[in-house]
């Protein structure tokens, strides 16, 4: 039932693209419902779609370009429903490798990929250092042993606040800070100490400042452009879930990685790619 399913979206998206790249433009609602349906696949098979569309779309070179326009408006944004690293990735990587992009534009595609495979999903996250209230300095290292999720957040921005509210409340999170299996580390990435120090936080959560503004000068994290975000790490520190936007899908993650009992952190993050 299973492989006859699969079958039948493939077949689907495959007729899709066909479709796309017979208009002058291209059809987003038909290019996004083939998004969506690469989400509903194992990571492995969704970028083998992704790869097979932006091929065919080479063959209208404005469809290919409008189709890049929409992957970076939606699958590179964080804050879109179809936000997904890694079929952002691959089309990224099919542009830069292909043949339909002048030198000025590959240029800038690139760019973009280099940001995006900063500590992509499945691979180590980098150790971050920054100071606490206290004065004392830490490094994601300190909590090996734990999943750590890692909160970027602004201490002076609404939707920060709110989202924090409701962390303080979330039984998931809670519970696993007390059974000793998540470190929540939040860390303010910008530059205005008086302002990081307003900011208040409940007493299981790690209050942290990128004092060393490695954030920003050394680009060791790549910020959206609003906060706050997520990051979910196992305790080899390899990146789970990158730039989440939804505590509700932050928590239905953090189910899921503690019910799969796996200590295979990259066939987590395949599990979690499938919304």
């Amino acid at each position: 039932m299973k492989k006859t399913l699969l079958s039948v979206v493939f077949a689907l998206c495959a007729w899709l693209a066909v479709c796309a790249q017979q208009f002058y433009g291209v059809d987003m609602d038909k290019l996004t419902l083939i998004v969506e349906q690469s989400e509903k696949l194992p990571q492995d098979n969704a970028v083998f779609l992704m790869n097979s569309t932006m091929e065919t779309l080479t063959k209208t070179p404005m469809a290919y370009r409008k189709a890049l326009e929409l992957v970076e408006r939606r699958l590179g944004n964080p804050a879109d429903s179809l936000h997904s690293e890694e079929l952002y990735i691959a089309a990224l990587q099919h542009s830069v490798k292909g043949y339909v992009l002048g030198a000025s534009e590959k240029e800038r595609q690139q760019r973009l990929l280099d940001n995006a495979l900063k500590n992509r999903i499945g691979t180590e996250a980098a150790n971050l250092e920054f100071v606490t209230p206290d004065g004392g300095t830490h490094r994601l290292s300190d909590y090996a042993g734990k999943h750590v999720l890692l909160y970027f957040n602004d201490p002076d921005c609404d939707a920060c606040q709110k989202v924090k509210q409701r962390m303080e409340q979330s039984t998931v999170i809670k519970g696993l800070v007390d059974d000793g299996k998540l470190a929540v580390v939040a860390v303010y990435p910008d530059d205005n100490a008086k302002l990081w120090k307003r900011g208040t936080y409940p007493e299981w959560m790690v209050n942290g400042w990128d004092k060393a503004q490695q954030i920003e000068e050394n680009e060791l994290y790549v910020m959206p452009p609003a906060l706050p975000v997520f990051y979910l790490l196992s305790p080899e520190r390899i990146v789970l879930m990158k730039n989440e936007t939804s505590l509700t899908r932050m928590e239905n993650a953090l189910g899921k990685v503690m019910a799969s009992g796996t200590t295979d952190a990259v066939a987590v993050a395949k599990m979690l790619f499938m919304k």
